[in-house]
């Protein structure tokens, strides 16, 4: 029988110098996280989003009833409604947030492909020349 030759993501008796700090099955793993996670906070970010814009209109719906029924100090008022733009800011800020959550898990799953389809052409070079191991660029 012929020797089977170890994957290409393991040292595989390699001399330390010629390893890598990462397997390829390892960055897969860690890349593929970080989509989920991205894409988790992405969700996470919106709910957030409707959550404040909510409580930005109630808060202006409240000054808007303490303004016109109610015989309330216009200090008060205004720091209702400094208190519901702070909450429409914040809005805004966990929509922008949403949007590079769902770049950042967008980019995460492009990364892992082009790594994929590139170590894939290497392995399949590797075959080809019947070698073991790619060589390192710092050899070059």
């Amino acid at each position: 029988m012929g020797s089977k030759k170890p994957p290409a993501s393991t040292s595989g008796g390699l001399a330390a110098q010629h390893r890598t700090n990462v397997t390829f099955d390892e960055y897969l793993v860690d890349i593929a996280n970080i989509a989920l996670a991205s894409g988790s906070d992405k969700d996470e970010a919106k709910a957030i989003a409707t959550v404040t814009g909510k409580i930005a209109d109630r808060l202006r719906e409240m000054a808007a009833d303490l303004g016109n029924d109610h015989n309330i100090d216009t200090r008060i008022i205004d720091l209702i409604s400094d208190l519901a733009d702070a909450a429409g800011r914040m809005q805004q800020q966990a929509e922008r947030c949403a949007e590079n959550c769902e770049i950042a898990a967008d980019a995460a799953g492009l990364a892992a492909v082009g790594v994929a389809r590139t170590y894939r052409e290497d392995l399949d070079a590797m075959d080809a020349g019947g070698v073991t191991h790619a060589s390192a660029a710092a050899h070059h």
